[in-house]
């Protein structure tokens, strides 16, 4: 099964306070894996191909640009398994840039994940879910939002019921939208259709770029970090995984090679059925090529798969969001009301329904639906992913199994976290990978900023109000709020 059974539990605690209550380690490698798969590949594959298209404009190019994206992002995946190795606890990110940096540089990523990251990550990916989920029954466009807003309920309350019944809905996602993506791919592959068109009609329809090749290139991995994004989330159930010192490691690094694989035979068989002009001029690749090789129908067929793709992503954002908030407020940087867990279906019950409301409300003021979100998070994202990844030089400095105050989870879960002087994982190629990967963060971040819609910065600047907000709750001490 997917997952494990029940051992030692792993207390979650404000410091300084009683901690009657308990997560347990219950996921196993299955379904850790899953949720790496499971939180990266969503709307992006069917969407970021025709954004890629309009910047390199041969099939090599295209290919070789998802195929460096997969790259960095295995790269980042490289260092964040053993940050995950020697603090497998709740929170992940958070954890790992608090054991680096500190509490105040946590806290502060802490509530953009509660403000800005997580709730417009499900907004997002709700409202796409909402069009082809609409689509895919014949609901008109006015019932996009109630079915949103549905979705985001119906599944916290999954996971709200407990941890199995969280991990377990999205091992049976996960595994549902990889098969009918091969089955995609498959038809593309083996079905007879009139292959690509190209010509001057496709050529005219999509007037493309004319940046030049290494500005072209740039432009285009924005887009591609997008369908990439979600590597990271497995860690932030870190503390809820069974036998982490192996399997957090698998389910990274073998979550995001999978990823990889998957999206490069998937822009094979587009490219089996289109041109690059093709890809350029139909936004919508996916079904494009559906409905090439299968006809009109095809057409509902493909709604049905992203529907049931992005239904899986926000199963594992909603999954994995509680914990860094759940975190927080275990070390007294928030309500201690949000470091409660259900006593019986030992769930973060409060910061699952306050990710809720909060998701909730971003869907209602996203008028434009993905657009009108998405832009908070990516760069508000990647910056933290790189003060994550640049963590590994700090932890490589003190030693294994040093770094910040021991807490009252490791007391409680002596087994997770490594000995001190052991390391049984070492990232390959240190300190090359993490000093790469930090380099091309900053390069992608800067592009961003430069030239997006006023809404990455925007996110930066959401995330920033989180320095002011540390002094004043610091200032007020660890009683409850």
């Amino acid at each position: 099964m997917s997952v494990g059974p029940k051992t030692e539990p792993q207390k979650i605690s404000p410091i300084g306070r009683p901690a009657p209550l308990l997560l347990r380690r219950q996921i196993g490698l299955y379904a850790a894996t899953a949720v790496t798969i499971g939180s990266i590949i969503g709307s992006g594959i069917f969407r970021s191909p025709h954004s890629v298209a309009k910047e390199l404009h041969t099939e090599f190019l295209m290919l070789a640009a998802w195929v460096v994206g997969g790259l960095l992002s295995l790269a980042g995946s490289l260092v964040l398994a053993e940050l995950a190795v020697q603090h497998p606890r709740t929170g992940g990110l958070y954890v790992f840039i608090r054991e680096g940096f500190g509490r105040r540089l946590a806290f502060v990523f802490g509530w953009a994940s509660l403000a800005v990251i997580k709730p417009t990550v499900i907004a997002s990916i709700t409202s796409v879910f909402a069009i082809y989920a609409c689509q895919a029954v014949g609901w008109p466009a006015a019932a996009q939002l109630p079915v949103g807003l549905a979705a985001i309920g119906v599944l916290t309350f999954v996971n709200w019921l407990g941890v199995r019944e969280g991990a377990n809905t999205q091992t049976i996602l996960t595994t549902l939208k990889v098969a009918g993506i091969l089955a995609l791919c498959g038809a593309a592959f083996g079905l007879p259709h009139s292959g690509p068109t190209g010509g001057a009609a496709a050529a005219a329809a999509a007037p493309l770029s004319t940046h030049p090749l290494l500005i072209a290139f740039v432009a285009a991995m924005i887009p591609i970090l997008f369908a990439y994004d979600g590597w990271t989330d497995s860690t932030y159930v870190a503390g809820e995984i069974v036998n982490p010192r192996r399997n957090l490691p698998i389910a990274i690094l073998g979550g995001t090679a999978i990823v990889i694989a998957v999206y490069v035979v998937t822009n094979l068989a587009y490219f089996a059925v289109l041109s690059p002009s093709d890809v350029a001029a139909y936004e919508a690749v996916g079904s494009e090529t559906v409905r090439r090789v299968l006809g009109e129908w095809g057409g509902r067929a493909l709604a049905v798969l992203v529907a049931v793709s992005t239904f899986g992503t926000i199963s594992a954002s909603i999954l994995t969001g509680p914990r860094v908030t759940l975190a927080m407020a275990a070390d007294g940087l928030f309500w201690s009301r949000a470091a409660h867990v259900h006593p019986r279906r030992g769930t973060p019950d409060f910061a699952l329904w306050l990710q809720c409301g909060l998701a909730c409300v971003w869907l209602a003021a996203a008028s434009r639906g993905f657009e009108d979100v998405s832009g908070w998070f990516v760069t508000t994202s990647w910056l933290f992913y790189g003060l994550t990844i640049a963590a590994i030089f700090i932890q490589r400095r003190r030693g294994a199994g040093s770094g910040g105050p021991a807490l009252v989870e490791d007391a409680a879960d002596p087994g997770a976290a490594a000995a001190p002087g052991s390391r049984p994982y070492r990232t390959p190629l240190f300190p090359a990978t993490p000093i790469v990967f930090i380099l091309v963060t900053i390069a992608l971040i800067v592009s961003d900023l430069a030239t997006s819609q006023w809404r990455a910065m925007a996110g930066v600047l959401v995330a920033a109000l989180g320095f002011p907000i540390y002094y004043v709750w610091k200032g007020r001490g660890a009683a409850d709020r």
